[in-house]
């Protein structure tokens, strides 16, 4: 073999060597794209999903704390409502306790007797129990109706008509009526805290 032959040779050899080095790293770059664009891809669709999960996160998050302060803010409501009602009672309650007095009773106890008729016994304290009886007594004084009054220890300012013969009795106190009261007019006071809230 002649040296130009060999010059030759080495000369085609480094060629194809050359160019099959550039084929494989253009291959190894192609690849290596190929490759970072398959995680730029696999990155950009797990960050979209982390972003679309921290979304719905967010907005369950949002809707429950909504939810949360709706509720306590019923609750909020409702207490206020109820403590509103039961001052309301108290100050009805107090306020009966002061008309309470034997000169209503005095007036009430006359319609009553005078509606039932005789066979009527009534239970009042020692307090009521005098001015009452010299009262019904007055208005009863042309009446044909039989009443018997007893005093009872136990009855501070409340009265008992007990009509014996019909097996009935009625016990009338501050309490009682302003129980009465309490439930006609908590129906209007709710309308009224309503219209006001």
């Amino acid at each position: 073999m002649s040296e130009k032959t060999l010059d030759k040779l080495i000369t085609t050899l480094k060629s194809e060597a050359i160019d099959a080095a550039d084929k494989a790293s253009k291959k190894i770059v192609e690849d290596a794209h190929t490759q970072a664009k398959k995680i730029v891809k696999v990155a950009e669709e797990k960050r979209k999903q982390i972003l679309m999960d921290a979304e719905k996160e967010k907005e369950a998050t949002l809707s429950k704390g909504k939810s949360a302060l709706q509720q306590a803010a019923r609750d909020l409501h409702i207490t206020l409502q109820n403590s509103l009602l039961k001052l309301f009672g108290a100050v009805l309650e107090k306020e009966v306790h002061k008309v309470f007095t034997p000169d209503l009773l005095k007036s009430a106890v006359v319609k009553v007797i005078e509606n039932i008729g005789s066979g009527i016994e009534l239970k009042l304290s020692e307090d009521f129990e005098q001015a009452l009886a010299d009262h019904i007594h007055q208005h009863l004084k042309t009446s044909k109706d039989f009443v018997s009054i007893t005093k009872a220890d136990n009855m501070l300012n409340r009265l008992s008509i007990i009509k014996t013969d019909e097996g009935w009795s009625y016990h009338i106190s501050p309490e009682e009526v302003a129980a009465l009261l309490n439930t006609h007019l908590s129906g209007k006071w709710m309308n009224i805290l309503k219209n006001e809230a």
